[in-house]
């Protein structure tokens, strides 16, 4: 008799075959996901990047002025520098970036997402009140490639508030 692949001679489960394969389907599902029960973090990971920081006091940008992020909440194998607000591709791949700003009350705000030294994207979140806007991009990119948030036009006044987060910038490796 079968038990999920495995021949039996009773022809049932026996709860310690049962325990093996959900052990098994655990152990694989894990995997998946990427991590692994024994470590946190699976093997292949040392190659994946993700980061997520935010601004923790508003400000008013210079012209040109890269937005320096923070707080940094994910900093995986550290790839996002706070000091500079810069992000480096520690591998060639696909990514996914995002970036959320508030402007100042009544105030107006323009950032372009760069990589390297061209602008890619650029949000406008306007001057009525506090105003939001979002970018998503995804971007191809080579080992070394740098990706950043950059002011733009004269529009510069960016508003956050400590307790609240409400500009940031993230990014992972998709692939």
């Amino acid at each position: 008799m079968s038990c999920f692949g495995h021949t039996t001679a009773s022809g049932s489960c026996t709860p310690k075959l049962e325990n093996a394969l959900f052990e098994d389907l655990l152990s694989m599902m894990l995997k998946i996901k990427g991590t692994d029960k024994n470590n946190g973090i699976h093997q292949h990971d040392k190659n994946f990047s993700a980061f997520a920081a935010s601004l923790t006091a508003k400000k008013i940008l210079g012209s040109g002025e890269t937005v320096k992020f923070d707080k940094v909440w994910t900093n995986v194998n550290n790839n996002y520098d706070p000091s500079t607000g810069v992000y480096t591709a520690p591998n060639s791949g696909v990514y996914q970036f995002s970036c959320s700003v508030m402007s100042g009350y009544k105030k107006s705000l323009r950032v372009f997402l760069w990589k390297n030294d061209r602008k890619t994207v650029a949000v406008f979140p306007g001057n009525h009140g506090h105003d939001m806007a979002t970018l998503n991009m995804v971007l191809e990119l080579k080992k070394g490639d740098r990706v950043y948030i950059k002011q733009g036009g004269t529009e510069k006044y960016i508003y956050t508030e400590a307790a609240s987060n409400f500009s940031m910038f993230s990014g992972y490796l998709i692939r």
